[in-house]
């Protein structure tokens, strides 16, 4: 079994654990620490591989940038496309205004739906606009490698032509332009020395000869246990719990089922009575079986005595 099917069986873990939490046992759930070696905490490094990580999880995601972008834009209202800086703009970190930006989010949507998913644009369907722009967006950052809000800004470079400098004013290109621009936005955004992903951007040290492959066993084997000790005893004691629960429900349809079997004879039973007690046969004995049966069950029967 390779590394990346090692990491994507521990996340199934992981998910199945929250689950297990939150639905099964009712309690909260929170990330593990062993959840590090999922990130490349105690990776071994490969010759040539990356000496250098980042962590971007400070900067916030293109999704959440778009997000704030979309409502700061619908709060602000219908106003000048082209309008300039603005205040949102410096203190959040982008470059243009909110309005400006969600019209380049629009026109990138429209022009470059065929990075969605068919299946997915109907589901989105009886979303409203805004709901429905930010799923299609979070599809096509994924493809063209939109991860940061500082792509975004990037991003919107490509989509606007600028005005008038001293007064700020841009509008957007032509929707024939969208394509194109596009491609250069994936063409020049790309760098051989880095690669990014949506957790860490990594930088690769050409200068590296071998690997140390002294972490080895420790790695794998926190790749082994990636569910602490904890969580495992909770695991056993809800399972101990669930087979317990399944006997019972095992010995209730087998007493269901017996159940049904003496109903089925009792009422049998009850027709067969019914048919001796009323038979012609009683009126010729001295003592007909009626005159010795209970009145309540010759009332049951209704027959007469």
């Amino acid at each position: 079994m390779n590394e990346e099917e090692a990491i994507d069986l521990a996340r199934k873990v992981l998910d199945e654990d929250r689950i297990i939490f939150t639905q099964q046992i009712g309690l909260d759930w929170t990330v593990p620490e062993t959840s590090k070696v999922l990130e490349g905490e105690g990776r071994p490094l490969l010759a040539g591989e990356p000496t250098k990580v980042t962590s971007t999880s400070s900067l916030k995601s293109a999704k959440a940038a778009a997000d704030d972008i979309i409502r700061a834009a619908s709060e602000a209202g219908s106003g000048n496309l082209e309008q300039s800086r603005s205040t949102f703009g410096t203190d959040k970190g982008h470059v243009y205004s909110p309005i400006l930006i969600k019209s380049v989010l629009e026109l990138l949507c429209a022009e470059a739906d065929f990075l969605v998913e068919k299946k997915l644009v109907h589901l989105l369907t009886p979303l409203e606009h805004d709901e429905r722009l930010l799923m299609k967006l979070d599809s096509i950052f994924k493809a063209i490698g939109v991860e940061t809000e500082e792509d975004i800004n990037r991003l919107t470079e490509y989509f606007i032509v600028k005005g008038d400098e001293s007064r700020d004013t841009h509008s957007l290109i032509h929707p024939n332009q969208v394509l194109k621009a596009i491609r250069l936005f994936v063409s020049e955004g790309a760098s051989p020395n880095r690669v990014l992903t949506h957790k860490q951007t990594v930088e690769f040290d050409e200068t590296a000869v071998e690997r140390d492959s002294g972490n080895d066993a420790n790695y794998w084997q926190r790749l082994a246990q990636i569910l602490p000790k904890t969580h495992e005893r909770k695991w056993d004691a809800l399972l101990a719990g669930i087979q317990k629960y399944h006997n019972v429900l095992t010995q209730r349809s087998k007493l269901i089922e017996e159940t049904d079997k003496l109903q089925n004879q009792n009422s049998e039973l009850r027709m067969l009575l019914q048919q001796y007690i009323g038979s012609r046969v009683n009126q010729d004995l001295q003592i007909p079986p009626t005159h010795t049966i209970p009145t309540e069950m010759l009332r049951d029967y209704a027959i007469e005595s």
